[in-house]
């Protein structure tokens, strides 16, 4: 236990990027990001639409990226429309991870370009309580082991101490 809560509470390093993206003209397309995570943590970042037009951003896992693809309405991790905006997600399990920009409402007839920056990074408030309650509970069972090693061996009895007399003491009578 003790390992794992040490895992969980040592963020993962940060990673970050910017990217200029581009959704075609037409309805159905979009533009997708894919973030293949390791450890937990949390997805934030900034866009700006380069002409002040709308968009919508998601975030989605993976599960909700393949309804999302094929044309149904899904649940998303994150989503927002403007011509600017922040974004930000946490993640709390290793997978692939997908940062979607689709087109605003009635701009499906124009290219939209985004810039997006991002960031990944280990720092997630609900995963650090959770290591950390982890590596107490861990330190806890250490101190019970050593306590109860200690005392499972009892201390030396007169018993298991062989006496001897001391040489050139002894009396010796006739």
């Amino acid at each position: 236990m003790f390992i794992i809560g040490v895992y969980i509470v040592l963020p993962a390093t940060a990673v970050s990027g910017d990217q200029a993206a581009s959704i075609n003209i037409g309805a159905n397309y979009y533009y997708r990001i894919t973030f293949n995570i390791l450890k937990a943590g949390r997805i934030s970042g900034t866009f700006s639409e380069t002409s002040g037009n709308s968009i919508t951003l998601y975030i989605f896992n993976e599960q909700q990226q393949t309804g999302y693809q094929s044309g149904q309405t899904t649940d998303n991790m994150f989503s927002t429309s403007g011509s600017t905006g922040s974004f930000s997600a946490s993640v709390l399990s290793p997978g692939n991870y997908y940062l979607v920009l689709e087109h605003g409402a009635s701009f499906t007839d124009q290219v939209q370009n985004v810039q997006v920056s991002w960031v990944l990074d280990g720092s997630n408030i609900a995963l650090l309580g959770t290591g950390l309650a982890i590596l107490a509970t861990g330190l806890v069972f250490l101190f019970i082991g050593y306590r109860k090693m200690h005392r499972a061996s009892p201390p030396p009895s007169a018993t298991d101490v062989v006496m001897f007399d001391q040489p050139g003491t002894t009396s010796l009578s006739k």
